[in-house]
């Protein structure tokens, strides 16, 4: 894109003529690598209707930074009566402050704040030795939303933001302004990019350096995504250095969360926030059966919102190409683990199909093989590891016996399976885009499973 061409924005988003803005091919816009932050601790469970406990939030804060994740949100210091899924806030900092995984690899731990109060709770765990890395707060880019989601306008949360400052410098962390409704609001429609804009050259004012630019309710579409993400590049690429904003944070609605984080990527964004499960969203009005909580009865227009698929996301990422630096495998069998811990089913794709498979396997080319019928009605039917089970030149010759048959693309792969499969554990996976070959299980020694809390 030409450095002195504008984005008309509006012509844009109803014509939708990217070629004539773009003097690039798709494939050049997509990064090689990309950051990803998972998000289940704080965001991924505001809009459960149930408690999780301290002991499951650190089992998987422990899982998600040995599978490679460099950045995860902890918890949100808001009052526990509104937010109910976090009135362990300090516990669950100082438990995942401490664990071992998180002493060796050193992520970048985000919590959530509010208000001065909350704030000042964060800081209080600073001066005790457990700090986190960056507290966020947000603010709504329209104030429609903004009165509903944190009971303040614009300008009546500008007066508190200074002191927001204030708290992170003296106890060493930094803040994070995340922008609500950056791409639309459930409340009251499309809100124009020059809002974010103007929310993020004021704090920039006051020293902030991190915004999370969110579609808080799943208001995006894939072109609006990629033309606002594309403008906050245009207008603040040259700080790069010296700020983060190339972040895309979609919430589902309408099917198209992972659509728009692939566009934002498209655009520009270099850190993706999504959660296992999609969960998210709204916080909860009921939890544990007691009304009250929360932001108020439900804004939006469907009960099913969540942040964007984990599990989707990464399939899609990899699959195109990009590192996302995360054990893509040991995520997805985390989120069929999350099924279980909240005893239900959940939306995501991939903890059911699996990767898209490479090369031939057996048993979809065994003719009329019912084994593989689910019981009625499939409620759950997955990709477990014996789909994966390379089928070898001499089974495909069997089922094609008497007949032509073309080998080509993948002769050579089958041909190499009976000679692979040798002394090799159980298949789990076909591995990502640029693997040679299927992933399997590892031989570990068996271990214990659950971690004990530290005491304080």
């Amino acid at each position: 894109m030409n450095s002195e061409q504008k984005l008309d924005l509006n012509r844009c988003e109803h014509l939708g003529h990217l070629g004539r803005l773009l003097d690039v091919k798709l494939k050049d816009l997509l990064p090689s690598k990309v950051d990803m932050l998972e998000l289940l601790l704080r965001d991924g469970l505001q809009h459960a209707p149930t408690y999780l406990p301290v002991q499951a939030k650190l089992w998987y804060a422990d899982q998600f930074v040995k599978a490679g994740y460099k950045r995860i949100e902890v918890t949100n210091f808001s009052h526990p009566v509104l937010m109910p899924q976090s009135a362990d806030a300090e516990e669950i900092l100082f438990q995942v402050y401490n664990l071992d995984s998180v002493k060796q690899n050193k992520p970048h731990l985000k919590v959530y704040a509010m208000t001065r109060a909350a704030f000042g709770r964060v800081a209080e765990c600073a001066q005790k030795g457990y700090p986190p890395d960056t507290v966020t707060f947000t603010i709504s880019a329209e104030d429609l939303h903004g009165r509903r989601n944190s009971g303040r306008t614009r300008d009546e949360y500008w007066e508190e933001i200074p002191e927001f400052c204030r708290i992170a410098s003296e106890n060493g962390f930094k803040v994070d302004c995340a922008i609500a409704s950056a791409y639309g609001s459930g409340m009251a429609g499309p809100v124009p990019v020059e809002n974010v804009m103007e929310i993020i050259d004021r704090a920039l004012d006051l020293g902030i350096r991190d915004f999370t630019p969110c579609d808080s309710t799943g208001e995006s579409n894939p072109l609006r995504s990629f033309l606002y993400m594309a403008a906050l590049v245009d207008r603040y690429s040259k700080y790069d250095n010296e700020m983060t904003y190339r972040i895309a944070h979609f919430h589902e609605a309408r099917g198209m969360a992972v659509a728009n984080t692939i566009a934002a990527v498209l655009g520009g964004a270099r850190i993706v926030e999504t959660t296992i499960g999609l969960g998210g969203g709204q916080p909860a009005f009921f939890v544990d059966g007691v009304p009250g909580c929360g932001s108020g009865p439900l804004y939006t227009n469907s009960w099913e919102v969540g942040n964007c698929s984990t599990e989707d996301t990464l399939v899609a990422l990899d699959e195109m190409g990009i590192d996302t630096g995360v054990d893509i495998d040991h995520v997805l069998a985390l989120g069929r683990t999350f099924e279980w811990t909240m005893g239900r089913s959940l939306p995501p794709w991939c903890t059911k199909a699996g990767r898209p498979i490479k090369q031939p396997v057996e048993w979809n080319n065994a003719e009329l093989n019912i084994a593989y019928i689910p019981p009625y009605p499939p409620n759950v039917s997955w990709a477990d590891p014996s789909r994966y089970k390379p089928a070898s030149a001499n089974f495909i010759a069997k089922q094609f016996e008497g007949r032509k048959l073309r080998w080509d693309p993948w002769e050579e792969k089958v041909k190499k399976v009976e000679e692979e499969e040798k002394g090799k554990t159980a298949v789990y996976s076909h591995g990502g885009f640029g693997q040679p070959g299927f992933v399997r299980a590892p031989e570990t020694a068996p271990r214990r499973w659950f971690l004990l809390p530290k005491k304080k």
